[in-house]
């Protein structure tokens, strides 16, 4: 029996369907789906769209977003926006949980969720169709919002195509989006490089060459090994997650929110990644001994980092740096567009990865008016919270 839609979510009885004028008048529904219970159809639309879409964000595709969902989703409350073109092909998808708080202020509102290896929350959507996307969802979330006095869009690169629709569709619509947190991020972007700074570059060299070699002394021969295509994966994903055991992860592994799932994820998406090809798996040999790993993944010519680790006990050659090193060479004549790194936000710039990719996490207006004049109300009360306790001159936290 195929299990219907939930629309319970935003307290819609039915999906709504509305006329996108630029589309010539094609009509687009919006679904809020269980993503544990898809049917089988379902799964193949999905499989279909990332197949098809734009390469801002590899995470939101089936493949990595489905067990992420499985393995670390808040199943009781989180949802898969569907927007559906009139045939049923999913035009885009973006997984959704409601929350009543930002941080430690009071604003019920939807979040984008994203796994806790996952970087950027960006939506799995068909090229150029990143601005129906964002009509068709609010349209729905306008008519239904349920207890949501917003949608919080979290971890939106400011210069991907999906951003910039929603930021214009807002400024069209008179819509209040209200930038909550907005930072940086180091990374490699194609273009770009005539700003790195060669003497930087080259002082960086010196101090790693010199690390490399102390650490040669002490263990052996140092070498960067790239795990083969066509070897099986399995050994590569158990050294890789003894390696992390070993370290302050595997120490602190109780007070890893779903540290259970982030592993179950991780062998996961390392399999499926590998399987495809998108996979890039890398280890940094002294001797006998691995002493860091690193995973990365490549789609369309753009770079996502995945997940790294390093021997803590032999961290005063900074082993992750050396392999770092490596990576940044590695990908660079294979992602040229983009390479992003996973480093928190805030992190400082280097030679390694010369430049800064802005983020930014937003709160849109859902509703009628009055519920739209509690959102401003709201947000205006945090805004002055944050102004009797941050100093101008810093950019306020990641949804403090």
């Amino acid at each position: 029996m195929t299990k219907q839609p939930d629309t319970a979510f935003v307290a819609a009885p039915n999906p709504t369907s509305w006329l996108h004028p630029d589309r010539g008048g094609t009509a687009l529904t919006v679904d809020f789906l269980h993503p544990a219970a898809l049917p089988a159809a379902e799964r193949a639309r999905w499989a279909r769209l990332s197949a098809r879409a734009a390469p801002g964000n590899i995470f939101a595709q089936d493949w990595f977003m489905e067990p992420a969902l499985r393995h670390c989703g808040e199943a009781a409350t989180l949802r898969l926006a569907v927007v559906r073109q009139a045939s049923g092909e999913w035009l885009g998808a973006l997984p959704l949980v409601f929350e009543p708080k930002v941080g430690r202020c009071p604003l019920p509102s939807l979040h984008s969720w994203r796994a806790s290896n996952q970087f950027l929350a960006t939506p799995l959507v068909l090229p150029g169709a990143e601005k129906a996307f964002w009509t068709g969802l609010l349209a729905r979330l306008d008519r239904r919002p349920g207890l949501a006095l917003a949608l919080c869009c979290k971890d939106l690169p400011l210069d991907d195509p999906a951003t910039l629709a929603l930021v214009s569709l807002c400024a069209e619509q008179g819509r209040m989006i209200e930038t909550l947190a907005r930072f940086v991020r180091p990374a490699r972007l194609s273009g770009r490089q005539r700003l790195v700074d060669p003497r930087g570059l080259h002082r960086l060299d010196q101090r790693l060459d010199g690390l490399e070699r102390r650490l040669g002394q002490a263990l052996g021969p140092v070498s960067t090994v790239m795990h083969s295509p066509g070897e099986d994966c399995e050994a590569w994903i158990a050294a890789f997650l003894a390696l992390e055991r070993a370290g302050w992860k595997g120490r602190a592994r109780s007070a890893l929110a779903c540290a259970p799932g982030n592993t179950a994820l991780f062998r996961e998406a390392i399999r499926h990644g590998h399987r495809i090809g998108a996979a890039r798996l890398a280890s940094l040999r002294a001797g006998d001994r691995i002493v860091a790993m690193s995973s990365w993944f490549v789609a369309h010519g753009h770079g996502f980092g995945f997940k790294m680790t390093y021997d803590e006990a032999w961290r005063k050659f900074a082993p992750g740096r050396l392999l770092m090193r490596q990576v940044a060479r590695l990908s660079k004549g294979e992602a040229e567009l983009l390479f992003d790194t996973c480093a928190p936000a805030g992190s400082p710039t280097d030679a390694l990865w010369p430049q800064a990719r802005t983020l930014g996490c937003f709160a849109v207006a859902i509703g009628g008016s009055a519920r739209r004049r509690g959102l401003r109300a709201l947000i205006e009360a945090r805004t002055r919270w944050h102004r009797r306790r941050t100093p101008r001159t810093e950019e306020l936290p990641e949804f403090a």
